[in-house]
């Protein structure tokens, strides 16, 4: 049975910072998903806790909250060994770095729960990079949000490598200059409190779902101290590193077979 809440018509006021072009400065929301009490009382108790902050207060924040672009991809999807570029494990397990490789491309089907799945990337010319890395362009330590799309939306993982990449225009990147607190913060929005907020602001219906940069720089953070932050982000760096030499491995064992 679908939920029903009653509120005032001036609860349903959303004022836009960045308004796009045709959009006024504020508009009315009447996605069901933002009035439900279980995320309204998320924002409520987290807005009222000591120290608390949204993103877009967030003095660590670099840059602007936006998406990728859609790349020209340089493979061919239905050709596995035009895939090749720097950063990717190749069939023996080692690591791919040569100058003649192409560069890393993720598509929001590689931004799983808490980490980056590397099969699933492609590659753009080292041109296209230098053309879209001021819009496209990741570098380590930046978070990587899914912003479209039934059963990806709200899916974070943080960009754990060396190697230059590009994203799509599905995911959404988040950059901060203290390298434990993007971890801290990536690990937050994973959380219960984190996806609920993710959820209150998800707008579009029958599989075109959106989340706007403009909306997920609202949600509300739970503060911790530096102690805890620098745990918390080492504890899920460490993880994710765990994951990266396991798929390494792997590839190693079999191609000794």
């Amino acid at each position: 049975m679908a939920k029903l809440t009653i509120r005032k018509i001036e609860e349903t006021f959303l004022e836009l910072s960045n308004p796009e072009s045709g959009l006024y400065s504020n508009n009315h929301i009447f996605e069901p998903e933002f009035h439900q009490e279980e995320y309204v009382d998320i924002c409520r108790e987290l807005e009222n806790t000591d120290g608390s902050y949204t993103i877009s207060q967030c003095k660590e924040l670099i840059g602007t909250i936006h998406r990728g672009t859609q790349p020209k991809y340089a493979d061919i999807e239905s050709e596995p060994d035009s895939l090749y570029w720097n950063g990717m494990t190749d069939d023996l397990g080692n690591e791919v770095d040569d100058d003649k490789a192409n560069v890393c491309a993720l598509k929001s089907i590689s931004v799983r729960a808490g980490f980056i799945d590397l099969e699933t990337a492609r590659s753009v010319t080292k041109e296209t990079y230098k053309k879209t890395m001021h819009r496209a362009g990741i570098q380590k330590n930046d978070i990587l949000i899914n912003s479209t799309g039934d059963g990806t939306i709200g899916r974070v993982a943080i960009f754990n490598h060396d190697f230059p990449a590009v994203v799509d225009g599905h995911i959404t990147i988040l950059r901060f200059k203290n390298e434990y607190l993007a971890w801290y913060i990536g690990a937050f929005l994973m959380s219960e409190q984190g996806q609920k907020q993710i959820i209150r602001y998800i707008n579009g219906s029958s599989g075109q779902v959106e989340i706007y940069p403009q909306d997920i720089a609202r949600i509300w953070i739970k503060p911790a101290s530096k102690k805890h932050i620098k745990k918390v982000a080492t504890d899920f760096k460490d993880a994710c590193n765990s994951y990266k030499k396991f798929k390494q491995d792997i590839k190693k064992a079999l191609s000794s077979v």
